[in-house]
């Protein structure tokens, strides 16, 4: 085993060579947590655990596809044995144990059974719905009426959607025991699951369990999780070893201790400050006077520091790549207008926004195309995309999801490779390995680091978000701050506007609250001049 230690600090070897069956791991942005976890999972195979019964669940894709890889370079063995997944895909793969088999809807599907019903508020009733059945969030009467009526509807067509998976799955479990081949279980941001996911891993983990996460980097309440989950594993496994991760090898110093001195002033929080191990790095606030001028300074500011893609803006900043650069912002309407503002310039990008019409366009015209028994699952999504004159960003988002699939033929991974379509979020289908600056919301950003980031929109309204019809909770917007801040290694612009336009009226927002939390020694400043057009004085004509 120990060729799998190897260059691990003194924490890291305890959570990978420890022998407790419950173990917890507090992982710190930047602590090896990934890492942590694939060579627990290799350690366990290598002292003779049976691969089949073991299991290791993530919250991304994109994460069990970073994980899967680790674990084959280290082991010989064939990755398609090795059970990893998200909790999404891990509950659809027992419920395919048995017949018939479910159909699985997407938002798309979903949408429309619920029109073909008549309901009103479409999209907030299935949040309405998904916080229901995640969390236990009590339905008006109006709601529940919507919700059988529904729920009937899928019935009836033997469907079930991304969240009937985990609660089929527990349901099918209770009463088939015997259908989960799994004993020890490895979860993967525990400080996320929900309570009927945390259901599901104390019924999966017969023999072990170990969870690994950062409570600080607790974001997702609006899915029903909680922060408390992960400070709550003691009591939920009494007798649990609990290790701290405490180095920070990802972000220079001053992003370190920015982020520490915010998260510091949350109260619901297990103390556990990490080490900055690189010193430097570099904090800029910067004002600028609209929502445009904002848009204007990121692309002028990573143009300039690629060394200039124009003879206005030559600066040498070494190696760089566009890859290397993150613009993230916390709603899809400022993605949006940024996207826009990038589609102007020379810049090249990803923008990872919800999925819309020409995505599930795409689904649909793959699933209904008729498949040669020599093509691969890459040459249908080419042939397909052709047909249908797909852009190429989207086909490029499909053949980038299709990596994981190989070159087998399509006939046979054809339904499972749209499953995970559907089950994917807006980070999984980003190639982050494409040389292209990354559009992110704070959210999709999570798990992902680079070199340089940009938080747009750094004002009261946005971060803290607090839209007119509901109070933000101000913890968990500060750890979502924490999360956004902690995947820069080297530099961090907070950049904010004078003027926004939030839901169609232009506004003058104050600078985030969260500015003040910050070590004043740690920022440097810059206000970016609105340009004023100059208008040039018109000749009258001879007989005006």
């Amino acid at each position: 085993m120990e060729n799998l230690l190897e260059g691990l600090d003194r924490e890291q070897r305890e959570a990978v060579s420890s022998s407790s069956k419950r173990l917890l791991v507090a992982a710190p942005p930047g602590s090896g947590k990934t890492r942590v976890l694939s060579l627990r999972f290799a350690r366990l195979i290598k002292d003779g655990v049976d691969p089949s019964t073991l299991l290791a669940v993530t919250f991304t894709n994109r994460a069990s596809i970073e994980m899967r890889e680790r674990i084959s370079a280290l082991l010989p063995i064939d990755p398609a044995l090795l059970n990893i997944g998200t909790f999404h895909s891990s509950c659809l793969k027992l419920l395919k144990k048995k017949t018939p088999l479910p159909v699985l809807y997407g938002r798309e599907e979903q949408r429309k059974v619920l029109a073909s019903l008549g309901a009103k508020r479409i999209d907030t009733l299935l949040e309405r719905f998904s916080s229901f059945k995640n969390s236990g969030v009590p339905l008006s009467e109006e709601e529940q009426a919507a919700f059988h009526a529904y729920r009937e509807a899928l019935g009836s067509q033997g469907a079930l959607d991304l969240d009937d998976l985990v609660p089929e799955a527990i349901s099918l479990i209770e009463k088939e025991p015997g259908i989960s081949p799994f004993l020890h279980l490895l979860v993967d941001e525990y400080q996320d699951i929900n309570p009927v996911q945390a259901r599901l891993v104390r019924l999966l983990a017969k023999e072990s369990v170990f969870a690994i996460g950062d409570p600080d980097q607790a974001i997702y309440s609006f899915r029903g999780s909680s922060v408390r989950a992960f400070t709550g594993f003691t009591n939920d496994y009494p007798g649990c070893e609990v290790i701290n991760l405490k180095r920070n090898y990802r972000s220079f110093a001053s992003i370190v201790n920015a982020s520490s001195a915010l998260i510091a002033h949350n109260t619901d929080r297990i103390e556990n400050t990490a080490q900055a191990l690189k010193e430097g790095g570099e904090i800029t606030a910067v004002e600028c006077g609209c929502e445009r001028a904002e848009a204007g300074f990121i692309i002028k500011e990573i143009e300039a520091m690629m060394g200039g893609l124009s003879s206005l803006t030559v600066k040498d900043h070494g190696d760089l790549k566009f890859s290397d650069f993150a613009v993230l912002f916390r709603t899809n309407r400022q993605g949006e207008a940024l996207a826009e503002a990038f589609g102007r310039s020379p810049l090249p990008y990803h923008y990872a926004g919800p999925p819309g019409g020409g995505f599930y366009g795409f689904m649909e015209a793959l699933r209904a195309s008729e498949i040669k028994d020599d093509i691969s699952l890459p040459g249908l999504i080419e042939a397909t995309g052709k047909a249908i004159a797909a852009d190429r960003y989207l086909s490029g988002l499909f053949l980038h999801s299709a990596k994981a699939f190989g070159s087998r033929p399509a006939k046979d991974v054809l339904p499972q490779f749209l499953d995970e379509m559907l089950l994917s979020g807006p980070s999984d289908n980003l190639d982050i390995k494409a040389d292209k600056v990354n559009l992110l919301t704070l959210h999709s950003a999570k798990g992902l680091e680079f070199r340089v980031v940009f938080i747009a929109g750094f004002e009261d309204g946005l971060i803290p978000f607090t839209p007119k019809w509901n109070e933000a909770d101000i913890e968990e917007e500060r750890r979502l701050l924490y999360v956004a801040i902690t995947r820069s290694k080297e530099r961090l612009y907070l950049v904010s506007s004078d003027k926004r336009k939030v839901f169609g009226e232009e506004i003058r927002p104050e600078r985030s609250r969260f500015l003040k939390e910050l070590p004043p020694a740690l920022l440097k400043k810059r206000t970016i001049e609105q340009k004023k057009l100059v208008r040039k004085p018109v000749q009258k004509g001879l007989f005006e």
